[in-house]
């Protein structure tokens, strides 16, 4: 979970050659925390300075000691921060590189038994050179570092910048809607030599007292830190930084509550730019992360009056038709709240023949079924991702096999404008005890393409609770609400909304074989029946969250 392009454009870019020669030194210190164990921790300081300073802590799974073309990735990250009067502190968190103990994926950077975050902050303040308040820094996996250090509830941890990362590790990146993220888990844990940890997460599929220390969420009081939340539409984490913005601005703890920023644009975990098969309008590449956590540190951390005294606490890329330079959306825009206070839910329902429709259905209304077999899910081709394939796509190939629906508006007569989470209630019944039942939706082109915007999913068993499994009778009618996170688009005239239904999307998501057994432990599985209803006695729709015109 290592934004990929951004931290090198970092060290690349924002840090020329002549500044490199004068790049600041570290010193390393063995930090010991609450449990005996050594963190390895570099401290970079200014070159010169009297006094006691702010810091700024980076805590990495990826290495501080990390070279990019014979550049130390930690130091360049460090020079734009010190060269600004602040110390810097960059850790190996437990278990990774120079760190002793077990790397137990986050586990102890939150508000468990251990909270290296807090102890290492603790360490900070007691420092000759720290004037008591840090800030936090981090992108990606060093974004939920930072996101679970403020859930810790440190007060010295006064503010942080983070980007593209969880604040419910378990809802955000492993477990969405209690379905297993297959292929960025498997891979990005593998990739941190930590494959023999799997079969643990996979004990884990439920919610519990594990999860719930990783969850900022629902610790959100504990937080004084005021932050900073940069994320994108199509990235992996996405609802980690709206539903953060959230329960920190209005739960938050003294110092964080009504003090949080939220920066959302048409940006993906691999960088900003074009994103799979849409390329935004350069607009949209007006936020630059440097410049803005700087900006950031140097009013919250100093009290520096600056710009971010006069803008608004969320700004978000309002995406359009990219294709019609003329049509709506494709701006920057702003609001007060997330989700803007104009936001209406409008339902359009599921209807025979395929429709999407602002009328309510009738009792004579049938029912749409489809044969989903785990051996031959349907696959995956874009959306919300970390490995290739990522962002929007144009999903007609999936949408034309017989394990998936499609529901569809007529074309758009007038512009609609969504700015908030979208979701769908489903009324379905099963031939299985369990199964998954998955949601995409798309905006479909005059041309043709159903370009995937926003997906989703719940499993079966967690439809009233990720804590316990309920399994369903099979041929019993069960309501599921599937969470396709937030988004802000505008469906242009002529294109229509599209819903598409199934039950498998893989390997983003691990295919649920159909059994009432533990995860991860039924490998042959078995072809379910599933039906949806959308009746009067079952009002099957999806939900946006739409602007009305002239608002």
């Amino acid at each position: 979970m290592f934004a990929r392009r951004f931290i090198p454009l970092l060290v690349l870019t924002l840090v020329s050659c002549a500044t490199l020669l004068r790049l600041p030194k570290a010193g390393t210190h063995r930090i010991r925390v609450r449990d005996g164990t050594e963190l390895a921790t570099d401290v970079y300081l200014p070159g010169k300075f009297s006094g006691k300073l702010p810091t700024i802590l980076i805590r990495t799974t990826y290495n501080k000691d990390a070279s990019n073309k014979g550049i130390k990735i930690a130091a360049a990250m460090a020079k734009p921060f010190t060269d600004k009067g602040y110390a810097v502190v960059v850790q190996d968190t437990r278990g990774r590189f120079s760190s002793a103990g077990v790397d137990s994926i986050f586990r102890t950077d939150g508000v468990g038994p251990n909270r290296d975050g807090y102890d290492t902050i603790e360490w900070i303040t007691r420092q000759r050179w720290s004037n008591g308040r840090v800030g936090m820094w981090g992108f990606s996996a060093l974004g939920i570092t930072s996101y679970l250090a403020a859930a810790s509830g440190h007060p010295a941890l006064v503010c942080a910048y983070v980007a593209l990362c969880a604040s419910n590790v378990y809802d955000d990146a492993f477990y969405t809607g209690g379905v297993y993220r297959e292929s960025t888990v498997d891979r990005w844990v593998a990739g941190q030599g930590r494959a023999e940890f799997l079969p643990f997460l996979y004990a884990n599929s439920a919610y519990s007292e594990y999860w719930d220390a990783m969850n900022l969420r629902t610790h959100a009081t504990n937080a004084h830190a005021s932050i900073y939340q940069f994320g994108g539409w199509f990235d992996m984490m996405s609802q980690g930084q709206t539903e953060g913005f959230k329960a920190l601005q209005e739960r938050g703890g003294v110092g964080a509550r009504g003090r949080q920023m939220l920066v959302m644009g048409p940006w993906s975990h691999g960088g900003m730019g074009k994103q799979g098969e849409l390329e935004f309008p350069k607009n949209s590449l007006d936020v630059n992360p440097l410049n803005e956590a700087v900006a950031w540190f140097d009013n919250r951390l100093k009290g520096v009056p600056n710009r971010i005294d006069s803008l608004p606490p969320v700004r978000y890329y309002l995406m359009g038709d990219v294709s019609d330079s003329t049509a709506p959306g494709n701006v920057w825009t702003s609001s007060q709240t997330w989700p803007p206070d104009g936001a209406v839910p409008i339902l359009y329902y599921l209807r025979d023949g395929g429709r999407l429709s602002l009328e309510a259905p009738g009792q004579a209304e049938g029912t749409e079924s489809y044969r989903y077999d785990p051996k031959d899910p349907a696959p995956t081709l874009g959306g919300l991702n970390l490995y290739s394939p990522i962002g929007p796509a144009d999903m007609s190939r999936v949408e034309a096999r017989p394990d998936v629906l499609t529901f569809s508006t007529p074309p758009l007569e007038e512009p609609v404008t969504i700015v908030g989470t979208v979701r769908v209630r489903l009324y379905a019944s099963s031939s299985a005890p369990d199964t998954d039942f998955m949601g995409m939706l798309c905006d479909v082109y005059p041309d043709g393409r159903s370009i995937l915007i926003l997906d989703g999913a719940i499993r079966a068993r967690h439809r009233n609770s990720f804590e316990r499994d309920e399994f369903m009778t099979p041929g019993e009618v069960y309501e599921f609400d599937i969470n396709l996170w937030d988004t802000a688009i505008v469906f242009n005239r002529g294109h229509r909304i599209r819903l598409v239904i199934t039950s498998s999307n893989a390997p983003r998501f691990q295919p649920n074989p159909n059994t009432p057994t533990p995860f991860h432990t039924d490998t042959v599985g078995v072809v379910a029946t599933n039906t949806i209803y959308h009746d009067r006695e079952h009002p099957s729709a999806l939900i946006l969250p739409v602007i009305p015109l002239g608002e």
